[in-house]
């Protein structure tokens, strides 16, 4: 059994997106998302590390989050450590994730 890394409850929702880093863009469905990042169901990967622009359609208005690859599950898709998030994410967030925690209302 693996060690848990995430700091924030995920929610097992998937959603249709996109994503877009130096390697590439596709269209995406975003198997859970949290506070802290998401995983992303694709057959193209970018490659651990690299920079990359997650966008999703939350209440019908695109929101887009930037944040790095943590993992790449080929041919499953690869994991978005979200980087720390504005105001306006936190709040375009809420609907889907709830109130967010202590640390990102500081």
């Amino acid at each position: 059994m693996t060690q848990e890394r995430r700091r924030y409850p995920r929610i097992a929702k998937p959603i249709d997106g996109s994503w877009s880093g130096a390697s590439g863009a596709a269209d995406c469905r975003i198997a859970d998302i949290s506070w802290g990042g998401c995983f992303i169901n694709t057959m193209a990967a970018p490659a651990l590390g690299e920079r990359t622009i997650v966008t999703l359609p939350i209440g019908g208005a695109p929101v887009t989050i930037e944040g790095k690859v943590v993992s790449v599950d080929r041919p499953m898709g690869f994991a978005v450590e979200f980087d720390p998030l504005t105001p306006e994410q936190v709040d375009a967030l809420k609907p889907m994730l709830g109130d967010p925690p202590a640390s990102l209302r500081e």
